[in-house]
């Protein structure tokens, strides 16, 4: 039990501040999982290659790839730089998207609710299976959360009384610009909700700090250079821009990434554990003095922070690409509700009330997640890790490997000599410094012909799925091996075959 003398004390923020590096950094050695992982590690590896790609035009697999600013790009590759081509490295400007967010939950809870709730918010938000997932994973999702929620705090801290305001804004506005240089447009959806969750619970005060007209402007001016070098560089990239990334988000995506309208509900109900029945509870004992209120005292009553929370639920609901990570951003804000409900009530951190045994609870299943991924990593599907698979290629003697699915994490774990067959054409732009698409994407018709030239044993990486019906040029690999009768080495979802 954390002493209830002046909670939270020093040494409460400082055993607080400790547990949640260790559990954040617990487990983070597993595979890269595929592809987002792979496509992440790949493109930061590709950017280090100065002599052969321009450091502004991403490519992966030495095909220009424009779908993300560069920033996550640039960030991955410094900290290979740093520390290394390992998980870890790869896996670091996530972990320090986290350290930026529960920094921002602290602040904007303790200038809201006081420093109680703000230990409390910071608790609630690392204990989170979503936030403690997304430190966990290669994604630009985690680090814009953490510019965001960064900015948010230095934005609404503004107050026009109080001594240098402006500095606070546009401190604020640059962290919500790194947002955007994270992943575009998605960092405009937190600043849309957080605008109408102001405005609906009457929260001028909060709106006038924000100056949410003039943060659009400034994000949009700062952040728009890139997208301007490269149009002016590859006009084709307009089309791309306008149509693919912008409009076919909203409309249908190209990759798909389709759910039912309630996806992201569920993914909320889910992943945003074990900390929102809080809120739920705090709802139905407040629900009668709610429902006589007159309508300016509901409005005030309201949670402007599970407002904002749901707001980024709703906005991603009517777009039509849905992807499990879109929402994180509204959690930090369901975070800052939750423990300033618990403030009210706790005066420390006691195992023998509810909020600390919730947090034990949640702790424990992150614990032992954290022991069961790295068992499971090769058994995912199409989300599994090619490390384990490539590891054996390489101790049999391969040479290169040939992949029937886009495994770009194979090029991370094994070295250049990798080829993907029969991949739809990558090509977003034509005239991409160092993009040569035949290095290693082949068609079915020259997969073949190229294994029997290839100067180096070849073995291929077939996916568990395509085990009992394969591809014609997968026949005839098999057909013509140098030990027809062998069975293939199997791992996970993966079988390996020495094709030459």
């Amino acid at each position: 039990m954390l002493e209830r003398s002046a909670f939270p004390s020093r040494n409460a923020w400082i055993v607080l501040i400790f547990f949640l590096l260790a559990l954040h950094l617990l487990g983070r050695g597993h595979g890269l999982l595929e592809p987002d992982e792979g496509r992440y590690a790949n493109m930061a590896e590709e950017w280090m290659e100065f002599d052969e790609h321009s450091w502004t035009e991403p490519t992966l697999s030495d095909v220009g790839h424009f779908d993300k600013p560069p920033l996550i790009y640039w960030l991955t590759g410094s900290s290979f730089l740093a520390f290394g081509r390992n998980e870890f490295a790869a896996r670091f400007p996530s972990l320090l998207g986290g350290i930026l967010a529960l920094i921002g939950v602290g602040l904007l809870a303790a200038q809201l609710h006081g420093k109680k709730a703000a230990w409390w918010s910071v608790l609630v938000a690392g204990t989170t299976a979503q936030f403690w997932a997304l430190t966990h994973l290669l994604s630009p999702d985690m680090l814009m959360c953490g510019f965001v929620t960064l900015g948010a705090a230095f934005c609404l801290r503004a107050a026009k009384d109080q001594p240098r305001t402006w500095l606070w804004w546009l401190t604020g506005a640059l962290f919500w610009t790194l947002g955007w240089w994270t992943k575009a447009t998605a960092a405009l959806v937190p600043l849309g909700a957080l605008t109408l969750a102001l405005l609906v619970t009457g929260r001028r005060d909060l709106t006038a700090n924000l100056r949410p007209v003039l943060l659009l402007l400034v994000v949009l001016i700062l952040g728009s250079p890139w997208y301007l070098l490269m149009v002016s560089k590859h006009h084709e990239l307009w089309d791309f821009f306008l149509h693919r990334e912008l409009a076919g988000r909203v409309t249908g995506h190209v990759d798909g990434r389709h759910g039912f309208p309630g996806y992201h509900i569920v993914v909320a109900l889910a992943f945003w554990l074990p900390w929102w029945p809080v809120i739920a509870v705090s709802a139905v004992r407040n629900w009668k003095q709610w429902r006589t209120a007159s309508w300016v005292g509901k409005r005030h009553l309201l949670s402007w922070e599970v407002l904002t929370a749901l707001g980024v639920i709703a906005i991603y609901s009517f777009v039509s690409s849905k992807l499990i990570t879109y929402i994180l951003p509204g959690l930090p804000f369901l975070a800052i509700a939750v423990g300033s409900v618990i403030a009210r009530t706790e005066t420390a951190f006691d195992l023998r009330r509810l909020p600390a045994r919730i947090a034990a609870a949640g702790t424990l299943v992150l614990f032992i997640t954290a022991l069961i991924v790295p068992r499971i990593e090769m058994s995912l599907g199409r989300n599994s890790s090619i490390r384990e698979a490539v590891a054996m290629a390489k101790e049999n003697g391969a040479g290169r490997i040939v992949c029937d699915e886009f495994w770009p994490g194979a090029e991370f774990y094994f070295g250049e000599f990798v080829w993907f067959v029969d991949v739809k054409n990558l090509m977003q732009a034509q005239t991409v410094r160092g993009q040569i698409p035949s290095k290693h994407f082949l068609s079915k018709d020259q997969v073949v012909r190229a294994v029997r030239k290839s100067d180096r044993p070849v073995w291929l990486v077939q996916y568990e799925g395509h085990f009992s019906d394969p591809q014609k040029w997968t026949r005839q690999l098999l057909s013509t091996r140098p030990d027809p009768n062998s069975e293939p080495l199997r791992i996970g979802d993966f079988y390996l075959w020495r094709v030459h």
